[in-house]
């Protein structure tokens, strides 16, 4: 008989998963808003990529780490509010503009990211345990 893995108190991932997302969405804030970015990486439209690979991992976040899906597809989906307010922010900066095709690829990144950690949400139950359990187990 095989046996899971079970060494992450429930409580302890929920509360390092939103601090890497608050810590994820100021970061995704600041360089949003700064008045002139240079990408490390610069090819034809990278900042598209850009977007949204980080729109994907700032919805992923709250998918995996959120305890009911109701809040963690709520959370996720105010990624997308998020977006179009730093686009339309973007318009008052000098040396930035707000663009359609940017919010797009933020858009699609929620949605990759909402699928995708709402796929990995069943995985990952079997290696966390609620935390009443977790005292049990050491007794």
């Amino acid at each position: 008989m095989r046996e899971r893995l079970k060494i992450v108190n429930r409580g302890v991932w929920t509360g390092s998963v939103l601090v890497v997302w608050a810590v994820s969405v100021g970061a995704v804030c600041y360089y949003s808003l700064i008045p002139h970015l240079e990408l490390p990486v610069d090819f034809w439209n990278a900042d598209k990529l850009y977007h949204f690979a980080a729109y994907a991992w700032l919805a992923t976040l709250p998918m995996v780490g959120l305890r009911t899906r109701k809040v963690a597809v709520a959370a996720a989906l105010s990624m997308l509010i998020l977006g179009m307010l730093l686009e339309a922010g973007q318009s008052y900066l000098p040396g930035r503009i707000a663009s359609f095709i940017d919010a797009l690829a933020n858009s699609l990144g929620v949605l990759v990211g909402l699928v995708g950690g709402n796929s990995l949400r069943p995985r990952l139950r079997g290696i966390l345990l609620p935390v009443d359990c977790q005292k049990a187990t050491r007794r």
